[in-house]
């Protein structure tokens, strides 16, 4: 790995940050987390200064021998700024401007760049999208995020840099409420925490439903892997569910192969960690709701990266920070 293509990677999570440091041949060199469940920015932000430094110095190189740094970040957020200006799952971190700080005790340029973006370029650079010019990436866990690639570049959008929310396009006019406070929200009908609430919510009377005697009762323990056993069980509620929740995939993913003919979709968590159960469905749906010329030129796999995404995803984004300032 040459020295001149090291960079640092940030990705602040709800629970971790993970830090990587890494270069473009999809090395890691090393790699650090930090816990952050309920912290405080002023408590935090020198620790990843410190690991950081640390993960430097441990290969034998000094900051001088680091290109730049990216922070992986969840929205909502001023990115053109690099402020955390109110994280759902970091409660405490209001109107950090976390990338000005870096810059300062790093003593190195970075960038700052929604975390389903980074997701995007990590799977670019060192996964399943590697090669390719015109790509998806989906978050599919909590909640459905994105990110584009198209024309082999990164795609942000306007003044307010939300492109990729791809999530929150309305698949059902006055369709069922979405946490982000739309109605008819992909994500409402697909995402984890939404399907969880509708179980919790449809089978709230219901103590002899398989999934209910799964979690013994306790309403608030059912989720995506609850259903996942009762769907394999053959459980008809379950069975007719997860019929609801491929069609409804198909449904926004059709949507997006014949707006962006993408070569590939790549699906984040629960395509890899489900199988083929979550993605075949879907695939027979497809038909339905785009161009048989650009599904046939579609790919859709799961993310290579998986648990290790978040190592990747600030590394990746110093990579296309370092690219995009080179004009290419």
């Amino acid at each position: 790995m040459s020295q001149e293509k090291m960079v640092l990677g940030f990705d602040v999570g709800g629970t971790k940050i993970g830090i990587g440091l890494g270069g473009a041949d999809g090395r890691l060199a090393g790699k650090a987390r930090i816990e952050n469940l309920n912290t405080y920015p002023e408590e935090v932000l020198p620790k990843m200064v410190s690991e950081a430094k640390r993960l430097v110095a441990e290969v034998g190189l000094s900051m001088a021998d680091v290109a730049a740094f990216g922070i992986s970040a969840p929205f909502p957020a001023d990115p053109a700024n690099g402020i955390m200006t109110a994280p759902p799952n970091n409660r405490h971190w209001k109107n950090v401007p976390i990338l000005a700080y870096l810059r300062e005790q790093l003593g190195i340029d970075g960038c700052f760049e929604n975390d389903a973006n980074c997701g995007a370029l990590a799977e670019w650079f060192f996964g399943a999208g590697r090669g390719c010019t015109d790509f998806i990436y989906l978050t599919m866990s909590t909640g459905i995020g994105g990110g584009i690639i198209a024309a082999n570049h990164l795609i942000r959008g306007g003044r307010a840099l939300s492109a990729g929310e791809l999530g929150h396009i309305c698949i059902e006019l006055d369709g069922r409420q979405c946490n982000c406070g739309m109605k008819g929200c992909y994500e409402a009908y697909c995402g984890g925490r939404a399907l969880a609430q509708r179980m919790q919510e449809e089978l709230r009377d219901n103590p002899e439903s398989m999934i209910v005697q799964l979690v013994d009762g306790k309403l608030e323990e059912i989720d995506m892997i609850v259903l996942e056993k009762a769907v394999r069980a053959g459980d008809s509620y379950a069975v007719a569910l997860w019929d609801e929740m491929s069609l409804r995939s198909a449904q926004a993913f059709g949507l997006y192969i014949n707006v962006f003919n993408p070569q590939k979709l790549v699906l984040g968590t629960l395509a890899w960690a489900v199988g083929d159960l979550y993605t075949d469905p879907i695939k027979k749906y497809l038909p339905q709701f785009c161009w048989k010329e650009p599904l046939e030129a579609c790919e859709i796999v799961p993310s290579e990266l998986r648990r290790d995404i978040g190592y990747y995803a600030g590394v990746a984004a110093a990579l296309n920070f370092l690219k995009e300032k080179r004009g290419e």
